[in-house]
């Protein structure tokens, strides 16, 4: 038992059919504001390589909040704790210290 369904097209009239580049603007729509400084995508760094390695799920979660928190992004967060540890490392006169 198949049902056969026929393919009606509704009727336009010629005021609802828009010629590409002749539309108009409606009257009362706000205009666009200029691009400014802050929306414009930075450009990516040349001197940056990807980094990859797993972490506690519980641990991925407190890092992002708190980079969040700060907003700081990921890698800049990991490059703040790495300055803090090496300096606390100099401090500290950690003989095992490699940095």
């Amino acid at each position: 038992m198949s049902k056969t369904t026929s393919n009606k097209n509704a009727a336009l009239s010629a005021g609802l059919v828009a010629v590409k580049g002749a539309a108009n603007p409606v009257p009362d729509m706000p205009t666009r504001s200029p691009a400014t400084e802050a929306r414009a995508p930075k450009p990516k760094s040349k001197n940056t390589e990807p980094i990859n390695f797993k972490m506690r799920k519980s641990f991925v979660r407190e890092f992002k909040a708190f980079a969040l928190e700060r907003e700081l992004k990921l890698n800049e967060l990991l490059e703040e704790c790495f300055e803090a540890r090496k300096l606390q490392g100099e401090n500290r006169n950690d003989k095992n210290s490699t940095y």
